[in-house]
């Protein structure tokens, strides 16, 4: 019996299948979340050495107007941005702190009757492990935003 696919049609869907695992392939061994679903996110569960293993978490701080300096609570609850969303796009922040000025907005928004948010601080917790356990703590700076017209922040343009 005679495929209905012709020799054009097979060899189409052979180089269509080809791309898709090379991508794929190459996605595996050095794709970031931005080349989803072509790599893996990294929102998922990931092994750390028990030794000399770097454990990163990233979070963001505040000075507000008042002269305190604040955690920033990134949950739906809170300013209604996620920690996922920040952690997945974190390249794009430490490209661009002004994608920090959406935390400043968000935050006027919801919380109107606390201090505004003067200057953002992107943020990253590096715990090294030894023995399973934690050795040491070091907190780096990966992005900073001062916040334009922080008593009514807008969105930029």
């Amino acid at each position: 019996m005679r495929s209905a696919v012709s020799g054009w049609g097979l060899a189409w869907r052979a180089v269509v299948s080809l791309a898709v695992l090379g991508a794929v392939v190459d996605g595996t061994w050095h794709g970031k979340d931005e080349r989803w679903p072509f790599a893996p996110m990294s929102q998922f569960a990931f092994a750390v050495a028990n030794d000399g293993g770097d454990v990163r978490s990233q979070f963001i701080e505040a000075d507000t107007v008042a002269g305190t300096r604040v955690r920033v609570r990134l949950s739906p609850d809170g300013l209604g941005i996620e920690r996922s969303e920040i952690e997945g796009q974190l390249g794009r922040f430490v490209r661009e702190p002004s994608l920090l000025q959406a935390v400043a907005v968000a935050h006027a928004r919801r919380e109107a009757d606390s201090p505004r948010y003067a200057v953002l601080y992107l943020r990253e917790q590096v715990t090294r492990l030894r023995g399973g356990r934690p050795a040491s703590v070091v907190v780096n700076t990966l992005a900073t935003w001062r916040v334009p017209s922080p008593a009514d922040p807008k969105e930029l343009p």
